[in-house]
This record gives structure tokens, C-alpha cells and sequence, in this order.
């Protein structure tokens, strides 16, 4: 569980400087106020220096996954609580960055994701009352 709340952390540091060394790769080390690159179509050049793709369905299942084991094994271990309240600001920090500097501009969702997800999640209590009562 403390890995899974630090991993954020741990991809974008391994993530944000990949694609640095990516783009100086491209355009060979060299510090000149013009863009020069290697990068033979527009479509290359546009993949190298946009970055990944925002896949905001892995996000929401980390929250998910650390919302119900926290909820369902807190009452007998509660050091969950405070892991899963590091994970979720970790989480939080991460994307505020990733979102800004990392990622491509994300797609306009429309609010059936967020609710589903919702929808899922209110189910956390129930569990908790029924694993406490065991």
C-alpha cells in the first residue's frame, strides 16, 4: 500500500527527465535559440515534444483501489488510514504537475466517468461496516 501511494512520484521522476533526454537527443545537444531537429515529418516532431497522452482511467482505479482496501482493512490495520491520506495527496501533487508540464493537453471528459467512478465509490462505506462487524 505505501508503494502503490508513492508510485505517482516515482513515475514522473523517471518520466519527466526521459522526456527531456528524449528532446535534447532530437536536437543533438546543442543550445541554439532555433528549434533544430532531427525529426524527419511534422507528425514526429509533434509526437516527440507533446508528450504521452493523459489516461485518466488509471487514475481513477488507483483511487479506487486505495479507497476500498483502506476502507475495507482500516479497521484492523489502521496505519491504512494515514497511508491512504499520503497516497491521495501524492496522487494529487503529481497530477497537478503532470497535468501542467507533462502530459498532452487532455480530452474534454464529459461527467458519466466521474460519476460511475462515484457511483462505485460509495460502496467503500458499506464494505467497511461489514468487515468491522466480522
Amino acid at each position: 500500500m505505501f508503494i502503490a501511494a508513492i508510485f505517482p512520484a516515482i513515475e514522473f521522476a523517471y518520466g519527466y527527465p526521459m522526456k527531456v533526454f528524449f528532446r535534447k537527443l532530437d536536437s543533438g545537444f546543442k543550445k541554439t535559440e532555433k528549434k533544430q531537429t532531427k525529426k524527419t515529418t511534422i507528425q514526429q516532431y509533434v509526437n516527440l515534444y507533446a508528450g504521452p497522452d493523459h489516461l485518466l482511467h488509471f487514475k481513477y482505479s488507483s483511487v479506487m483501489n486505495v479507497t476500498f482496501v483502506t476502507f475495507m482493512y482500516g479497521l484492523a490495520l489502521p496505519l491504512l488510514f494515514p497511508i491512504a491520506c499520503l497516497s491521495f495527496i501524492v496522487l494529487y501533487v503529481v497530477e497537478k504537475l503532470t497535468i501542467t508540464y507533462y502530459y498532452r493537453k487532455p480530452p474534454m471528459y464529459d461527467e458519466k466517468m466521474n460519476e460511475a467512478a462515484l457511483g462505485i465509490l460509495k460502496w467503500a462505506p458499506f464494505f467497511m461496516m461489514i468487515f468491522g462487524f466480522w
